[in-house]
C-alpha cells in the first residue's frame, strides 16, 4: 500500500533566510525551543551568525554529525570568500575521533588545549575559532573535569577557575542539536546552561554572560515543563517553530515522496523486489539508501546484500556501509568501504543502521529502503533524509507480523497510510499521525497546541539535573563568587539532591560502613557524569588485521567471541581480541544471544550482586537494599534508617545505579578522551 507525501517548502525572505532562521538570530529570549523539519536548515542560521561576528557552541550527538557539521561551516565560509585557511582556523572540532588525531600530533594536555581554545575567544582577544563543534561529553568534561573524588587532578594550570559562567561569557550561541536524542540522564549540562542563562542576576540583569540557548530538533520533546521544574522563567523561554508552504517561488525542502509500506521477511528480500528501481537510480546518479533497525540484522545480511549489488554490475567499491562498527575503522573491507573518514557523496550505495538519522547528508538520496526504527521520531527522522531540496522520491518502508504487533504506532500508521491509499497528503498529516501517541500522553498540560511532540523528558531528567548542579558545586572551578552564583539559582531539585547526600554522612563516618558508603557515593557521581548509556568499546582485529572498536555489550550479547578467545593486551595494556576470521562469523543466532547483566553496588555492604539489566533494575535493586531478611541489610535499616532511605531514594528518583559496569565506563574518559 500506498501514498504520496506532497511537496513542502519554506518561505524566503529578502536575505535569503527563512522565517525561522531570521528568529533564531533576532529572537531576544535566552532559552529558544526550536521545533522544524529536516532539511529547513537550522544549522545554516547560526553559520549566517558567525559570517556576522558571532561565536558559537554547537553540541551535537555524534561524531559523524560533527565532522559533518564541520565540514559544512569551512564549505560555507569559502563561499562566503572566505580563504580555506582562515575558515578553518575558525573552527575547532571536540570529539574523540579529533582527539585521535591531536594526540597523534603530540598533544598531551587536550583539555588544557579546549580551554584555552575557549579563553582565547574572549571579546577582547583574538579568537583562534569562533565555532566550535562538540560532542555532549566533551563540553561536560571541561566542566568537571578529573575524577569526582579528585577533581583536582583535571586540572591544568592557570585554568582552575575555567567554570560554566566563562563558557556563557565565552559565546553569543550554545546550541544542542537534535535535542531529541538527549537521555535524561544527560539532561543536566543543556539545564545548566539553560538556567543560568535565564535567571534574574543580582545586578538586575536577565541571566549571566550573553549565550543564548538554542535547542533543535525536527522530531522535538515537550521539554518546556522540565525546564520549568528546574526553574528557567517562562518569560525567557521561547518556542519557535518553522511555518510550511507550497509556494512556487518558496525554497523546497522535499519534493512529492511516494511512501510505500512493503510486507516483507527481510531487508534482502525486499532488495530483490526493487532491483529494477535501484539499478535505474544508480545509472541516473541517484544514491540508494538502506537503513535496518538493528546493527546485527545488517552485519548478518551484508553479504548477500552485496552479492544482489553485483548481480545489477554495481561495485563493492560503490557500496559505503554506515554504523557503529564499521565507522570505528579507517581500514575499508575487501568488500565495501567504511570509516566516519568516508565521504558518503562518493558512493551509490549506502547501508546504514540508526546512526544514519543525524550526521549524514545525502547527495541525491532519493530511493531509500528502511526498517521503520522503534519509535515514530525515528521513523520520521529517517524519512526525512530522503528527496531533499525538492527531489522527488520513494521511500519504501519494510513491515512483517512481529514489529507490527509491537509496537502500536506502526499499526495506526498502516491504518492510515490504507485510509489514504494512492492519495496525496501533507506532510504535516504525517507527522501528525506519528505524533498521536505522544500527543495523547500530555495533552492536558500542552500550552502550545500547534506544536507536535514525539516525547516527553521522565521526571528522571529533573533530578539527574538536581545531581549534576551538586556536582559542579563540589568543583574546585566552582569557588568563591562562582559558588556564590550556583548556590544562589540552583534549582529547587538540586536543594532536595543536597539533602539526601547530607543524609548518607553517618554512614560515611561510622567505620563500619564508610567505606562501602564511599565506594558508593562515587559510583553515583561517576554515573552523574556519563551523559548517555553509551557503551565501553573493546577493540577487535580480525584475520587480515583490519580493526574494529565494537560496543563490549553488543559484542557479548551478539556473539560468542568473548567466549571463545582469551583477551589479549598491546603494549599500552589496552584489551584486544584477536579473531581468526571475520567479525560476522562469530554472530550468535537470536535463541542463543545473552542477557546483559550488571554488577550493582550499595551503601552497606562492600558485597556487589549481578542482576539483569533490564525494566525491572530498579525495582530489583530496591528489593536487595530493603530485604530484610539479610542481616546487614536490617542491622543499617536499624542503625541508620534515614540514610539507607536516602539511597534508595536517589537511585529511584534519578534512575542511576552505582555499579562497576564494564559496559557503562566509571568516567566520561572512554567515550571523548
Amino acid at each position: 500500500m500506498e501514498l504520496t507525501i506532497k511537496r513542502h517548502c519554506v518561505a524566503v525572505l529578502d536575505n535569503g533566510l527563512s522565517p525561522l532562521q531570521q528568529q533564531l538570530l533576532q529572537e531576544p529570549k535566552r532559552v529558544r525551543i526550536v521545533d522544524a523539519p529536516t532539511g529547513a536548515g537550522k544549522t545554516y542560521a547560526f553559520i549566517k551568525a558567525l559570517l556576522a561576528g558571532s561565536r558559537i557552541l554547537f553540541i551535537v550527538p555524534t561524531r559523524r554529525l560533527a565532522q559533518n557539521i564541520a565540514a559544512s561551516v569551512i564549505n560555507d565560509l569559502i563561499k562566503a570568500g572566505w580563504d580555506r585557511t582562515l575558515a578553518e582556523q575558525k573552527l575547532a572540532v571536540w570529539s574523540s575521533d579529533q582527539t585521535a588525531i591531536l594526540r597523534e600530533q603530540g598533544v598531551e594536555h587536550i583539555r588544557g588545549l579546549r580551554v584555552r581554545q575557549i579563553q582565547q575567544l574572549n571579546p577582547r582577544l583574538q579568537g583562534m575559532s569562533e565555532i566550535i563543534v562538540a560532542v555532549p561529553e566533551v563540553v561536560s568534561q571541561l566542566l568537571l573535569r578529573g575524577h569526582p573524588e579528585r577533581p583536582q587532578t583535571g586540572l591544568d594550570k592557570g585554568q582552575a577557575g575555567f567554570s560554566v559562567l566563562d563558557v556563557l561569557e565565552y559565546f553569543d550561541h550554545i546550541v544542542f542539536d537534535e535535542f531529541h536524542t538527549i537521555e535524561a540522564r544527560g539532561f543536566g549540562l543543556a539545564a545548566l546552561f539553560a538556567k543560568l542563562a535565564s535567571v534574574t542576576t543580582e545586578l538586575n540583569t536577565v541571566g549571566y554572560g550573553r549565550a543564548k540557548i538554542s535547542l533543535l530538533s525536527a522530531t522535538p520533546l515537550n521539554i518546556k515543563p522540565t525546564l520549568q521544574a528546574l526553574g528557567v522563567p517562562d518569560t525567557e523561554i521561547a518556542q519557535l517553530k518553522e511555518v510550511l508552504t507550497e509556494g512556487a517561488h518558496d525554497r523546497a525542502l522535499h519534493g512529492d515522496v511516494r511512501l510505500v509500506l512493503h510486507e516483507q521477511s527481510t531487508m534482502p528480500a525486499l532488495v530483490v523486489e526493487y532491483l529494477s528501481v535501484i539499478q535505474n537510480a544508480v545509472s541516473q546518479q541517484q544514491q540508494v539508501v538502506l537503513i535496518y533497525n538493528a546493527l546485527a540484522d545488517l552485519r548478518r545480511d551484508l553479504p548477500l546484500l552485496l552479492s544482489h549489488f553485483q548481480t545489477m554490475s554495481i561495485p563493492a567499491n560503490q557500496v559505503l556501509v554506515i554504523n557503529s562498527i564499521d565507522d570505528s575503522t579507517q581500514q575499508s573491507h575487501q568488500r565495501y568501504h567504511s570509516g566516519r573518514r568516508q565521504n558518503p557523496d562518493d558512493f551509490s550505495i549506502l547501508i546504514a543502521t540508526a546512526s544514519v538519522e543525524m550526521g549524514v547528508t545525502f547527495r541525491a538520496a532519493n530511493l531509500m529502503l528502511m526498517e521503520s526504527g522503534f519509535a515514530p521520531l525515528n521513523f520520521l527522522q529517517r524519512y526525512g533524509r530522503a528527496a531533499r531540496r525538492g527531489a522527488d522520491g520513494l521511500v519504501v518502508v519494510r513491515l512483517d507480523n512481529a514489529s507490527l504487533e509491537r509496537q502500536p504506532w506502526l499499526r495506526a500508521l498502516q491504518t492510515w497510510v490504507s485510509t489514504y491509499e494512492n492519495q496525496t497528503v501533507a506532510i504535516l498529516e504525517l507527522s501528525q499521525v506519528l505524533s498521536q501517541e505522544a500527543q495523547q500522553s500530555f495533552q492536558s498540560e500542552m500550552d502550545n497546541p500547534a506544536s507536535l511532540y514525539f516525547g516527553s523528558l521522565p521526571q528522571q531528567a529533573i533530578y539527574t539535573s538536581g545531581l549534576y548542579w551538586q556536582l559542579l558545586l563540589r568543583h574546585p572551578s566552582s569557588s568563591k563568587h562562582r559558588k556564590d552564583h550556583l548556590l544562589q539559582h540552583q534549582p529547587a531539585i538540586s536543594k532536595w539532591v543536597y539533602s539526601k547526600l547530607r543524609q548518607l554522612e553517618p554512614l560515611l563516618q561510622d567505620s563500619l560502613y564508610a567505606k562501602p558508603a564511599k565506594q558508593w557515593q562515587t559510583l553515583l557521581f561517576m554515573q552523574a557524569m556519563q551523559l548517555r548509556d553509551i557503551g565501553k568499546s573493546v577493540l577487535v582485529i580480525e584475520a587480515d588485521g583490519r580493526e574494529l572498536k565494537i560496543d563490549r555489550v553488543w559484542l557479548e550479547r551478539e556473539t560468542d567471541i568473548m567466549r571463545r578467545f582469551t583477551p589479549r593486551y598491546d603494549e599500552h595494556e589496552q584489551e584486544y581480541f584477536q579473531l581468526q576470521g571475520e567479525l560476522d562469523d562469530y554472530l550468535l543466532d537470536d535463541k542463543n544471544r545473552t542477557m546483559r547483566r550488571l554488577n550493582v553496588y550499595f551503601p552497606h555492604t562492600k558485597h556487589c550482586i549481578e542482576l539483569a539489566r533490564d525494566h525491572r533494575l530498579i525495582s530489583e535493586w530496591r528489593k536487595v537494599l530493603t530485604n530484610q531478611r539479610d542481616d546487614d541489610t536490617e542491622a543499617a535499616w536499624e542503625d541508620y534508617p534515614e540514610a539507607m532511605q536516602a539511597a534508595e531514594q536517589l537511585v529511584v528518583f534519578t534512575g542511576l545505579i552505582p555499579s562497576s559496569d564494564t559496559e557503562l565506563s566509571t568516567s566520561t574518559t572512554s567515550l571523548v578522551w
